[in-house]
Formats: C-alpha cells, structure tokens, sequence
C-alpha cells in the first residue's frame, strides 16, 4: 500500500522527550497536523503511520510511530482529509 506522506520525518532524529521532531511546515497540509491526529509521516522507505503527539508554539511537532507497516493502520487515518 503506497500512501502519500503527510509529513517529513526523519525518524533517528530525537529530541530529549524521545520522540522524533519536525516542523509543521514540512506538512503537505499543516492544517492537518494537530495533536492526537494520525498521519503517514517518515522519509523514502521509513513511512509509518504516526500519532501526533504535540505542536508547540514554535510548531515542532512531536511524533511517534505506530509499530507495523502503513497497511496494518490505515484505518486510524481520516478518511475525509484524504
């Protein structure tokens, strides 16, 4: 399953509450980046599907990584902003 990807992540890079980072603005649609969203997020061949878990004032976003492949939690993703 090849799903667009909704946010650049790069997943080894980690700030010191654990969880990977990147910026609002690395979104296709920032709108849809909120906390408690789950969005296809990653780089080249490191996709998951992902909880946002925050976005600060500085619009960091925190994301972590729902284990399996993007197949296996399509169903969490908003079929409406699709």
């Amino acid at each position: 399953m090849t799903m667009p990807i909704d946010i650049d992540v790069d997943w080894n890079t980690q700030d010191d509450t654990g969880l990977s980072w990147s910026f609002r603005d690395e979104a296709i649609d920032p709108s849809r980046i909120v906390a408690g969203a789950y969005v296809v997020a990653g780089r080249g061949t490191a996709v998951a599907v992902a909880e946002v878990v925050d976005v600060g004032e500085d619009d960091v976003v925190h994301l972590r990584p729902l284990p399996g492949p993007v197949s296996a939690n399509a169903h969490l993703l908003s079929t409406a902003a699709r």
